[in-house]
């Protein structure tokens, strides 16, 4: 079984992954016990978007008590990938419990307070988060977003304008801003920062329901123009955006 350890260790490494997931699962078949395999395919599994598959790889682990830190981690980001932001509160709950320092752990858990709508918890991972790395583009969006919820409006903007600052092609950092001027009803501003998304992405399909939803408030704009947007996102699968056709759009 070493050569095919071996070759699935290549595939790995090669970012075969969908290849090294069937080959760990031979070498897992016959040596269930191979941990160092089982991450693997866990890891594999991640990357091919396969995530109750890899939460399942991550569980064995941690049940035989073998790299739990990194599995705990990896196991975390298969439940925020799944929309199980709870079961990520409880694996960095864990974590921090022990280790309250672990960076990596407080934004996975700062990430999930965001979805879970609890911003003041967001804000206070990822702030620390943040003091100890500047330049965490993602932190600093997530941060921004769970002050946009707040309605900390000057403090989301200036968290947004910092990630551009710093990483000018990241369409979400756009998106997010535009929201929070559409939440000021700063018409122009929004539409601004969506065709900023728009440019880096022109498939955003949130960014051209928002969009539209802001041509249809702003006096600059008719009614059609924001139902050329609504009818753009909805081929494109965006399920507001075929609500607001049926309100707004008759033609």
């Amino acid at each position: 079984m070493e050569a095919t350890q071996e070759e699935a260790d290549i595939l790995f490494s090669e970012a075969n992954y969908e290849a090294a997931e069937a080959k760990y699962s031979s070498v897992i078949k016959y040596e269930p016990d191979n941990h160092f395999a089982i991450f693997n395919r866990g890891l594999s599994r991640m990357e091919i978007e396969d995530y109750e598959g890899a939460y399942n790889d991550f569980t064995l682990l941690i049940k035989a008590k073998q790299n739990i830190r990194k599995a705990m981690i990896a196991r975390a980001k298969c439940s925020f990938e799944l929309q199980n932001y709870k079961g990520v509160l409880v694996d960095m709950n864990a974590l921090l419990a022990g280790d309250e320092n672990n960076m990596e752990a407080l934004e996975l858990r700062g990430n999930a307070y965001v979805k879970l709508f609890e911003n003041n918890k967001a804000v206070d991972d990822l702030d620390k988060v943040i003091r100890a790395n500047p330049n965490n583009v993602q932190a600093l969006v997530n941060r921004g977003a769970a002050y946009a919820r707040g309605r900390a409006i000057p403090l989301a903007v200036n968290d947004f304008d910092r990630a551009i600052k710093i990483n000018p092609n990241l369409p979400v950092a756009y998106f997010n801003k535009g929201v929070v001027f559409f939440m000021s009803e700063y018409w122009d501003g929004a539409i601004e920062n969506y065709n900023k998304a728009l440019e880096l992405d022109p498939e955003y399909a949130d960014a051209i329901t928002r969009r539209g939803m802001a041509k249809q408030n702003s006096p600059k704009y008719t009614i059609n123009e924001a139902c050329t947007d609504f009818k753009k996102a909805e081929k494109l699968g965006d399920e507001l955006a075929a609500e607001y056709i049926k309100e707004f759009c008759k033609n």
